[in-house]
């Protein structure tokens, strides 16, 4: 898996959909409006969940206190393995 090239997908990805939804925050409110805007936390939330899959596969820990999980983050090595910490909730989470 080419991880610069996966990386790059999904910054894109994320920008895309920050940038849409400020857009969607111009529209007048209207039925059509909130069709957008399910429509969007749907993406938001498929986007998520690939990230998450995508992490996975690159060998990251998921923590599981949302859905889509959230990617837990190296916060230094113990004596026998290394440590992650979820930054939503705070979970730490040992390799040992």
């Amino acid at each position: 898996m080419d991880i610069t090239g996966l990386t790059s997908a999904l910054e894109l990805g994320s920008k895309a959909i920050s940038l849409f939804k400020k857009v969607k925050d111009l529209l007048p409110d209207s039925p059509d409006k909130e069709a957008v805007d399910k429509s969007f936390a749907e993406a938001e939330q498929a986007f998520k969940l690939a990230e998450a899959k995508a992490a996975k596969e690159l060998g990251y820990q998921l923590c599981k206190c949302t859905w889509p999980p959230q990617i837990m983050l190296m916060i230094g090595d113990e004596e026998y393995g290394e440590r992650f910490q979820c930054s939503k909730c705070k979970r730490i989470w040992s390799n040992e």
